[in-house]
């Protein structure tokens, strides 16, 4: 059963993936994919799936997310980041460089 917690959980992770996507100043139709994939799949309430779409279609930034939150999950938080970079099957230099800086906001040691 689904409960709030994971519905903000799963927000704030969309929040920092939106973040990620952005990273190289485009996001490519794979990561959009990925994105609304993951929204659905998580359930996230409409209201929230409708402001991802209208991110996705304008470029609109998402508040930043709630690190505290994300840090209860470190794991989960990254092993989604590294799918989502990997989606496009071409990794930038931005995106290997949000990945280590979102590792250190977690509190995680380096890779």
């Amino acid at each position: 059963m689904k409960t709030p917690t994971d519905d903000r959980f799963h927000i704030e992770l969309l929040k920092l993936l939106l973040h990620v996507a952005w990273s190289d100043d485009e996001i490519d139709p794979h990561e959009a994919r990925a994105l609304l994939g993951a929204a659905r799949r998580w359930k996230v309430p409409l209201p929230e799936l409708q402001r991802l779409e209208r991110c996705l279609d304008t470029g609109e930034p998402l508040p930043a997310p709630n690190l505290g939150l994300l840090r209860q999950h470190p794991d989960e938080v990254l092993a989604t980041v590294r799918t989502l970079i990997e989606s496009d099957a071409s990794v930038h230099l931005s995106e290997q460089e949000m990945l280590a800086q979102i590792r250190e906001l977690l509190g995680l040691s380096p890779a």
